[in-house]
């Protein structure tokens, strides 16, 4: 009994060893292929020779074949230890058409497919750029358009692929019905859709196609004007979109579900950081007990608080809003519960899309470096401080996570903008001829950040050169350095007299702290007058030459929130010069600029601008005319540059005493597409007093001028583009008014 079990066992052990042996792959055939090599089908099936093959094995080498989109058809034989793999390959795209498309534009659906011209044809690929396709008609309207494939079957495994459409007329809306709304009427709640039903005036509106992704934006509009109001719980039961009888206009049918109105009740903040007081941002916050509920209110003092932490030094603050409903007495508790969030940490910073400035040149107004905490308000600050280099068109500041979670990569994308200028300007004026400029400026030579600049200006009554270079971080230090040589001849036809001025200045500039800076400069220039043949009494005077050796400082306090487009804080300039170090003059010259911005509304800036300055001679001598101030041009709108103020024949003295007012707002006329900044304006100033006794006759009272108007900036293609518009309101018979002013610049 026990040598017939032995036996048995023998021989299943011999025959499943046959079994295997036979069932062993030991070769492999492809069979079919044409531009496909037979090594890359046998990777792309996954087997190997000395596989034990099943049928398991072979389905599963089909499907990733198959998987591969470059056969059509594929089948696999097991035989006497051979894998048999037979393969039609996909034929390649000779050429890609569309026929029957007149409203979208081939090119734009050749963006839309995957497949291309010399790629490999596949079904699935197909069907996949059809719904794309489909989707651009959907997006323009054309819900009901069809598109069927063709394919011409050419020599060489190739096809031409034809996309043979048939485009439907646009799906508009006829009617936009609203059930279950009975606080706020339909017409309330279609004025806040972006969808609009079709009317006779709209026919040039895209708004009253039927496109169900605006719908669904629509309804998350009406939503958040609901949760707005003081309806938490709004809701959309059901929206439907059906098709009229005999026409391809939709009726949209929306239910709506408003819930009962809730106020806020108790308000309060909790806060675990030092430096914010809660009680101090409760009584700033926007809403209190009592107010109708506001989702968008609440969501924009957490920002609002954020911002205001960043400013006290905390980068890693937590706000959580708790939110109790009361069912019973409508009202919903509001607590902002502040706290310090995890400290993070910068890992690198990386600066990408700057073709031509150098790294440093944009790493040195970054004020982070690495292994520095995060910190937004410094991220925004440096962000702002690149922008207002002008070297970039475009300034974006990302952060990405790491494989460490308190670190950061911080990643700096710039796109790069010529800073070269070649500038033409022109100045048009009802009471002057057009006067023009040209000049080259380069404000990043050689990608370092350098400014050369290189003008001159040209007319029948006055030629100036001036060329100047500034290195702004000396050493590589934040140390300014600027070098000028200037010239400027004028020989007015107004006046019987010419002038030139040569000259040259030096200066430095460095920071004392965060906010504030001083500039140091020196210059010496001369100023020589020659009168004409017939000058009057006055002109004679001005005969002469004067050597002016000056020396003089600026301290700057910049409190700004943006040196870019400030909407808030102040910043203020003291200038003050002293001429007689050497040279023929001896006076001293004050001028103060201070400027606030503060923003009035969520479009709108308002700033107010003030300058004032005197010049006032010593050393018993009286300030020379040359060191006087003018007005008019960009200086007080609406007035011809350096013409007003104290005047004898057709001479302009200007004057030792000045002041500037300016209120200003800007204007939003959703041109930002453009890059063009608008401007209302009310310029208020004056010039006046004349000390030296030999200037006697001439009237200098100090009288006001004034004017409105509005300034346009645009930063075109062609470069930058200013124009003012000004309306005169108070000014002297003496004074020439400039009611229009053009300046053009192109870049290259």
């Amino acid at each position: 009994m026990i040598r017939k079990i032995i036996t048995i066992l023998l021989i299943l052990i011999i025959t499943e060893n046959v079994n295997a042996d036979e069932n062993k792959i030991l070769s492999i055939d492809v069979t079919g292929t044409q531009r496909v090599d037979i090594e890359t089908v046998i990777s792309y099936a996954k087997i190997e020779i000395g596989e034990t093959y099943s049928d398991d094995l072979g389905n599963n080498a089909l499907k990733k074949l198959f998987n591969t989109n470059l056969f059509s058809n594929i089948e696999i034989f097991f035989d006497n230890n051979t894998l048999l793999i037979n393969v039609k390959e996909n034929p390649t795209i000779n050429l890609i058409k569309f026929s029957g498309n007149s409203k979208i534009k081939d090119e734009d659906l050749l963006i839309e497919i995957s497949l291309k011209e010399r790629s490999v044809y596949s079904r699935n690929k197909v069907k996949n750029d059809i719904d794309r396709m489909l989707t651009l008609y959907q997006r323009a309207g054309r819900l009901s358009t069809e598109i069927v494939p063709t394919v011409e079957l050419l020599d060489n495994n190739r096809i031409n692929l034809t996309y043979e459409i048939e485009e439907s007329d646009v799906a508009e809306v006829s009617k936009i019905i609203f059930l279950g709304n009975e606080v706020f009427s339909s017409s309330t709640l279609k004025s806040k859709m972006k969808t609009k039903e079709k009317t006779l005036l709209r026919f040039l509106s895209s708004a009253d196609r039927y496109d169900p992704d605006k719908l669904e934006y629509d309804k998350q509009l009406i939503t958040e004007f609901y949760n707005d109001n003081g309806y938490p719980d709004f809701n959309f039961t059901t929206s439907i979109a059906q098709l009229s009888l005999n026409s391809n206009d939709f009726e949209i049918i929306m239910t709506v579900n408003e819930g009962k109105k809730f106020n806020f009740g108790n308000v309060s903040v909790s806060s675990e950081l030092k430096k914010l007081n809660p009680d101090k941002i409760k009584n700033a916050l926007p809403f209190s007990s009592g107010n109708v509920y506001n989702a968008s209110t609440v969501k924009e003092s957490i920002q609002d608080i954020k911002s205001l932490a960043e400013l006290n030094g905390y980068s890693f603050i937590k706000i959580e809003p708790v939110l109790k409903k009361d069912e019973l007495n409508n009202q919903i508790d509001v607590e902002l519960v502040l706290d310090e969030g995890p400290r993070v940490y910068v890992n690198k910073i990386d600066i990408v899309g700057n073709t031509r400035t150098i790294d440093k040149v944009i790493r040195r107004e970054f004020s982070l470096s690495e292994g520095d905490a995060y910190n937004k308000f410094a991220i925004n600050y440096s962000k702002d401080s690149i922008r207002a280099l002008n070297f970039f068109s475009d300034v974006n500041v990302s952060e990405k996570r790491t494989s460490y979670e308190d670190k950061l990569d911080i990643i700096i994308e710039v796109e790069e903008k010529n800073t070269g200028e070649a500038s033409l300007g022109a100045g048009y004026s009802s009471a002057s001829s057009t006067t023009f400029n040209l000049g080259l400026k380069e404000s990043n030579f050689l990608g370092k950040g350098q400014k050369v600049n290189a003008s001159a200006s040209f007319s029948n009554t006055r030629n100036t050169y001036d060329i100047g270079i500034t290195e702004p971080y000396f050493n590589n230090k934040k140390l300014s350095l600027t070098g000028r040589i200037y010239s400027d001849f004028q020989d007015p036809s107004s006046v019987n007299y010419e002038q030139e001025d040569l000259g040259l200045a030096f200066n430095a500039k460095f920071p004392l702290a965060s906010d504030r800076s001083l500039e140091l400069r020196y210059s010496l220039f001369t100023s020589k007058i020659k009168a004409d043949t017939n000058a009057t009494a006055y002109e004679r005077l001005l005969a002469g030459t004067d050597t002016n050796s000056m020396i003089g400082y600026s301290l700057f306090i910049d409190r700004r929130n943006s040196r870019y487009k400030p909407s808030n804080g102040f910043n203020f300039i003291l200038n003050q010069d002293l001429s007689g170090l050497g040279g023929t003059t001896y006076y001293i010259k004050n001028k103060l600029d201070y400027n606030i911005y503060k923003r009035i509304t969520k479009d709108l800036i308002g700033s107010f601008k003030f300058q004032t300055g005197n010049s006032i001679g010593y050393n018993g001598k009286y300030a020379p005319l040359s060191s006087n101030f003018n007005l008019g041009g960009n200086k007080l709108r609406g007035f011809k540059n350096g013409k007003v103020g104290p005047r004898t024949g057709n001479s302009y003295t200007g004057g030792q005493y000045y002041y500037l007012t300016s209120l200003e707002t800007n204007i939003d006329f959703n041109l930002d597409t453009f890059d063009i900044t608008s401007t209302l304006f009310i310029d208020i100033g004056s010039v006046w007093g004349l000390e030296n006794p030999a200037y006697s006759s001439i009237n200098d009272d100090h009288k006001v001028r004034s004017s409105a108007g509005v300034n346009f900036n645009w930063d075109s293609a062609i470069g930058p583009i200013n124009i003012i518009y000004a309306e005169v309101l108070q000014s002297e018979t003496t004074d020439t008014t400039d009611n229009i002013y053009i300046d053009i610049g192109y870049n290259f």
